[in-house]
């Protein structure tokens, strides 16, 4: 079986780390699988350590993308060679909406929260609507409100709780004292975001040793395998970030960062107490599996 991973995201890694997140799930379930991420995967480096395949895509325009041309773009090309039998596709129903009627296997589109206006674009005098009938099973990654019917499943998290170090073993990784307080502080979205989280709240330098991460430095990937280490996560509200930080029922500070279509003030004030079921990672994996 061939499963593929797909998105069309430009900044951050929120997306490449959802696509780990999958595989780590199809490994746990001894899924016997070939796995590959396509697209244009934000900091695609991160999955190519962790030994997945990745088919790194050029943006496309709307206008390549169009019903009349859509099958001469790179997009369609590499996703037919590919043939996967099942195609999941992160967020980006706008590219591929058009094509996966005429691609082989079945498809999945992954929604989280957005905006209303993250369901239709308008381009050349032409709004063109999402359709979630385009698709197999369109599901919901968080417990958010759409304009339309979904199946809802608990947030992707790339890890489960006895796959994280030992406190000992984190602090020890990271040059930490395992007996002292600790605080991470942590953010991977837009350049510059995380400079300016750093020095806001650099005034925790005292009542805590501080570690400071992000994968636009270089930053320890994955920083979620060491959270044992940390009595205090500042990170934004970010999917990935936000949901990794409730999943592991860390003391946190969720700082919002400004978004087109996603409203991460939303999630910190409506979110936090929320009570998962199992890592929808998991779900998502018994749910193909069943399907297929």
């Amino acid at each position: 079986m061939r499963i593929a991973y797909y998105s069309a995201a430009f900044t951050g890694c929120g997306n490449t780390v959802r696509g780990i997140a999958i595989r780590n799930a199809l490994q746990r379930a001894a899924v016997n699988c070939e796995f590959v991420m396509v697209g244009t995967l934000g900091m695609a480096g991160l999955a190519e350590s962790q030994g997945i395949a990745v088919v790194q895509l050029e943006p496309e325009s709307f206008d390549r993308l169009a019903a009349e041309r859509f099958r001469s773009s790179a997009t369609y090309q590499t996703l037919s060679r590919i043939s996967a039998d099942i195609l999941i596709v992160d967020l980006a129903w706008f590219t591929t909406q058009r094509m996966v009627a005429e691609l082989p296997g079945n498809s999945v589109l992954l929604l989280r929260q957005a905006s209303a206006d993250f369901f239709g674009y308008y381009h050349n005098g032409t709004t063109t609507e999402f359709d979630p009938s385009a698709y197999d099973l369109v599901l919901s990654i968080e417990p958010c409100s759409l304009p339309f019917e979904t199946v809802g499943i608990d947030p992707i998290i790339m890890r489960q709780p006895h796959e994280l170090l030992t406190r000992a073993r984190a602090a020890a990784a990271l040059g930490l004292d395992p007996d002292q307080p600790a605080a991470l502080i942590a953010t991977n979205g837009k350049p510059g975001e995380f400079e300016k989280l750093r020095q806001t709240y650099s005034c925790l330098d005292g009542d805590y040793q501080l570690f400071c991460s992000s994968n636009h430095h270089g930053g320890v990937f994955p920083i979620v395998d060491y959270f044992n280490a940390f009595d205090l996560v500042v990170c934004s509200g970010g999917y990935n970030a936000f949901w990794e930080a409730v999943y592991f029922s860390k003391d946190a500070v969720f700082v919002p960062h400004a978004r087109r279509f996603e409203n991460q003030a939303w999630r910190i004030e409506n979110c936090q107490d929320y009570v998962f079921r199992a890592n929808g990672a998991d779900e998502l994996v018994k749910m193909l599996l069943n399907a297929g």
